[in-house]
């Protein structure tokens, strides 16, 4: 999952490249649609694995049941933003909220790589 919201991160600055800012409120922009829809049909997807991850986390790990939890508050946070960016009063608390989401979901769904780490070697 991790991965996956990495790319979904890089399809998300790829489309503040390729769709105007000061377009207007539209749910699909008149430039850019290409990376625009992968972009969204992407986070649409990742949604969706992540809702489907939390019920099998709840029987696993604590370290696991935490990222599965972390990483689904934060793409619910990213979706949030999407949906706000389609207005152009709201876009750019949209984009941050998009970003925010995206860290906060790629850090939950990396943490229990972390936990899993062999303790450092202290050196002399």
């Amino acid at each position: 999952m991790g991965v996956l919201v990495s790319l979904d991160l890089v399809l998300g600055v790829a489309a503040l490249v390729a769709v105007p800012y000061d377009r207007p409120d539209a749910v699909l922009p008149a430039h850019g649609k290409v990376v625009y829809l992968a972009h969204a049909v992407l986070g649409a997807l990742l949604g969706a694995a992540a809702v489907a991850i939390v019920p099998k986390a709840r029987r696993m790990e604590r370290p696991l049941r935490l990222g599965a939890v972390t990483g689904l508050v934060g793409i619910g946070v990213a979706a949030l933003g999407g949906m706000l960016a389609t207005i152009q009063s709201l876009r750019l608390v949209g984009m941050g909220l998009m970003l925010v989401g995206a860290v906060t979901a790629e850090a939950g769904y990396l943490m229990p790589l972390i936990d899993s780490a062999p303790p450092a070697v202290p050196t002399d």
